[in-house]
C-alpha cells in the first residue's frame, strides 16, 4: 500500500468519524427536544387539571359563602353581591401585580425547564 493510499484511507475514516460525531449530536439534541417537551406537556397537562379542581372548589365555596351572607343579612341578593365584588377586588389586584405574580413566575420556569444550570434569573 503506497503513502497516498494510506493517507486517503485515514482521512476517509476521519470523514467517517466526523459523520458519526455530528449525526450522534444531532440524534442527542433530538432527544434534549424531547425530553423537554414531554416534561413541559406533562407540566401542563398537571397544571390545568389542578385548575379545573380547584376552579369549581372554588366555584362552591364562593356559592356557599354567598349564601351564607345572604342568609347573614337576610338578602341573597347582598351575600352574592358582596362575594362577586371580593372576586372584583381580587381580580383588580391580579392585573396590577401581573408582572410579579404571572410573567416573572413563568419567565423562570421556562428558563429552568431549557436551562436547568442557569440560575442567576433576576428580572
Amino acid at each position: 500500500m503506497s503513502r497516498k493510499e494510506k493517507i486517503s484511507d485515514e482521512i476517509a475514516d476521519i470523514k467517517q468519524e466526523i459523520e458519526s460525531y455530528v449525526q450522534n449530536k444531532i440524534d442527542l439534541t433530538k432527544l434534549h427536544v424531547a425530553e423537554d417537551l414531554s416534561k413541559l406537556t406533562a407540566g401542563l397537562a398537571v397544571r390545568l387539571l389542578l385548575f379545573y379542581i380547584a376552579f369549581f372548589v372554588l366555584l362552591f365555596l364562593s356559592m356557599a359563602a354567598a349564601y351564607a351572607i345572604g342568609s347573614y343579612t337576610n338578602n341573597m341578593v347582598t351575600g352574592f353581591i358582596v362575594v362577586a365584588g371580593f372576586y372584583l377586588l381580587v381580580g383588580i389586584l391580579f392585573y396590577l401585580l401581573r408582572g410579579i405574580l404571572i410573567n416573572r413566575p413563568i419567565i423562570k420556569s421556562f428558563i429552568h425547564l431549557f436551562f436547568p444550570n442557569y440560575t442567576k434569573y433576576e428580572q
